[in-house]
């Protein structure tokens, strides 16, 4: 029963070429949440039968973003004029005509893949995108337009111009310059390595300088001739990665692996290393430039979760010393940095902040900034929470009031992780904040999310917490393997159980295999289910009649060779979906797992679902890719719901009466209000919602 879990991460990773310049595809996770178990393992408790007479009105359902949450991973930032432009790893493009005091959103016609950077020519605005190519704004229609004549490359990570020329660098392709505002491409690589992957461009006077890192010819290049000829620069670091390349007035900066900067007053042909204040792990990322100020932001790949810490470094002399400026900013790292006039703005995991006095302190300035990667969805009465991908600064918020605003309530949760999933039993708040790259375990808060206190005793410390679901009084715990060889005394994965609010957890694993991860849970009736993998030849549901106690296979019907991702359920049936890569399989048991019959041929190829919602007898599937299906006959047939459903990346899915709410991969959160259609004994119709 071999199986490759490609969506083995919890986690959307997100592209960064300034931290290791490899590219980090964005993956599918499966640990989303709602109500009191995950939105993917979604139980309705009504029977069938008893909704049967109502139906979905599809033509009434209709989506709308909410408020937020506010915040995104900003990786490009381009000041041009009184615009400021972020370019997000969701693949989002945000404007502020007001130094970023507020933000608007303009999308259309991107390809929602990252915005690695930006360029302006004249009145035209340009954004590089991985993969997707370049596309140019028309202002007039507020509206993209891709731009890929003769650009056989599309994976752009570095945009730069010089005169009316513009120049793309690409993965594995080199570099690519436009005589004609984006209309064509021409390669340009003559003296580039071969097949190289371009990290940064800049433009200084006439010439074009181009970083590379190590493992592709790694250094600083120069092109005198508008990149019709290159030539490898001797840096004094021979083959050597080069993160970042700017031109700050006559001189050229680049930042190399190992906190490195390196400075060039003679436009590459000499090279002096200016990096006192800098440590070994730090990763500087970008450069801005205010008066006779220099300012870098920073990323620390090497501590925390990979998020990284870092912040804003500040130079009076031209590099030669360097002092950290961070008051105010988390320790999330700054992916980019650009000067607006007097301020300077940076561009974070968690979105974007000021500095109006050289640094000196941050704010926020998110508002209108509605792009937070929404892993995890859950409510409890009318209040709404959603948990953070840690790309996007990670953490919980709340809306009171169904989706018009948010807070973000993370006092006592690690910073900068992701929350996976949710679970309450009774008036307490549990959130699990282990991904399988990662462990922090479960928090529980006792006052709607206001705080949280860390109850992880007897959960294993070599496994990731990464799905929560109750039974009764019961909490449990589906964890995953940090690593994969089991470390002494540090406890093996599995199914966890706390009877006593998460102040100790058990191991419950009696007829489970052993050093396994748990996809996915659910409950139905007094049944709880467990859908385990080890990443290679074991793919089993088990079915547990006794809170844990002992677990039995089930599964007659399931796929040997795929494994169960997420479940789903409406009154007494159980649904279960297998994803194999060509898109999700869903499957249908009527006996409590005993049996299962192969459902939802009606999805569209490559549709890969990650959670489940129910409203009454009507069941929702939220997709990575494709937006949300219902099927109102038990998974027989399915239907697309996605009319306003701006952002089809949907992760997490939750039910609030017959209100929907979803979480995006990068759009926040949107709600829909389905309308029921009763249809009475007489043929007579009536409307509710």
């Amino acid at each position: 029963m071999k199986s490759f879990n490609r969506y083995k991460e919890g986690t959307v990773k997100s592209f960064n070429r300034h931290a290791a310049f490899s590219l980090r595809a964005v993956l599918v996770a499966t640990v989303v949440m709602f109500g009191i178990i995950r939105s993917n393992d979604y139980v309705s408790g009504a029977a069938p039968a008893a909704f049967a007479a109502e139906q979905l009105a599809l033509d009434a359902l209709r989506w709308r973003q909410t408020s937020g949450p506010e915040g995104a991973s900003i990786i490009s930032l381009l000041s041009n004029g009184p615009n400021l432009f972020a370019g997000t790893s969701a693949g989002l493009v945000f404007r502020s005509t007001d130094q970023g005091g507020s933000w608007t959103a303009i999308n259309a016609g991107l390809p929602g893949r990252s915005v690695t950077s930006f360029a302006a020519v004249g009145t035209n605005i340009f954004a590089g995108t991985v993969p997707g190519g370049v596309f140019r704004l028309i202002n007039e229609e507020e509206r993209w337009v891709a731009v890929n004549n003769g650009l056989t490359n599309v994976s752009v990570t570095a945009l730069a111009v010089s005169g009316t020329n513009i120049f793309a660098g690409t993965v594995f392709g080199g570099v690519f310059r436009s005589l004609d505002q984006g209309e064509s491409w021409t390669a340009v690589n003559t003296g580039l390595p071969p097949d190289t992957v371009i990290s940064s461009l800049a433009a200084s006077g006439t010439n074009i300088f181009a970083g590379a890192p190590a493992l592709f010819g790694g250094g600083v290049f120069r092109s005198e001739t508008q990149g019709k000829i290159w030539i490898a620069l001797d840096t004094g670091f021979p083959n050597v990665t080069v993160n970042e390349v700017a031109a700050v007035g006559t001189d050229v900066f680049a930042s190399l692996v190992g906190g490195r900067v390196i400075r060039s007053s003679s436009q590459g042909e000499k090279w002096t290393l200016v990096n006192t204040g800098l440590s070994f792990s730090t990763s500087v990322t970008s450069f801005a430039v205010i008066g006779t100020n220099i300012f870098a932001g920073t990323f620390n790949p090497f501590i925390g979760s990979g998020s990284g810490d870092g912040g804003v470094i500040r130079s009076s002399d031209q590099g030669e010393t360097w002092t950290a400026v961070n008051t105010g900013l988390p320790s999330q790292g700054v992916q980019v940095l650009a000067a607006v006039g007097t301020n300077l703005i940076a561009g974070a995991n968690g979105g974007a902040f000021r500095s109006t006095n050289q640094g000196g302190n941050w704010t926020a300035v998110n508002a209108g900034m509605i792009g937070q990667v929404v892993q995890a969805l859950a409510a409890v009465g009318p209040i709404i929470f959603a948990g953070s991908s840690r790309d996007t600064g990670g953490g919980a918020f709340r809306s009171d009031n169904g989706g018009e605003s948010w807070t973000a309530i993370r006092m006592g949760l690690p910073p900068s992780q992701t929350i996976s999933s949710f679970a309450f039993v009774g008036t307490n708040i549990f959130a699990a904040t282990g991904e399988r790259s990662n462990s922090n375990g479960v928090f529980r808060s006792t006052n709607q999310g206001e705080s949280w206190t860390a109850v992880n005793a007897g959960l294993p410390t070599n496994g990731a917490v990464t799905v929560l679901a109750v039974n009764g009084a019961n909490l449990f715990a589906g964890t995953s393997r940090i690593f994969l060889t089991p470390i002494p005394g540090g406890g093996d994965s599995g199914v966890y159980r706390s009877t006593d609010q998460g102040e100790s957890w058990t191991a419950v694993n009696t007829g489970l295999p052993a050093h396994v991860d748990v996809n996915a849970l659910a409950v139905v009736g007094p049944n709880l289910f467990a859908a385990i993998t080890d990443g290679m030849e074991i793919n089993a549901v088990f079915r547990s009649s006794d809170q844990g106690g002992s677990w039995t296979e089930v599964g007659a019907g399931l796929p040997m060779d795929n494994i169960v991702t997420s479940f789903g359920a409406v009154g007494t049936n159980l649904f279960a979906v297998s994803d194999p890569p060509l898109g999700s399989v869903i499957f249908r048991s009527s006996d409590q797992g005993e049996s299962w019959t192969d459902v939802g041929a009606d999805l569209p190829p490559f549709a890969h679902i990650t959670s489940f919602g129910a409203v009454r007898n009507n069941l929702f599937a939220a997709t990575f890719n494709n937006g949300v299906f219902l099927s109102s006959n038990q998974g027989e047939s399915w239907t697309a719901v996605n009319e306003g459903l701006t952002d089809l990346r949907v992760r997490s899915l939750v039910v609030v009466g017959t209100t929907l709410f979803a979480g995006t991969l990068g759009s926040g959160v949107f709600i829909a209000d389905p309308c029921l259609i009763h249809v009475g004994a007489s043929g007579g119709k009536r409307w509710t919602r």
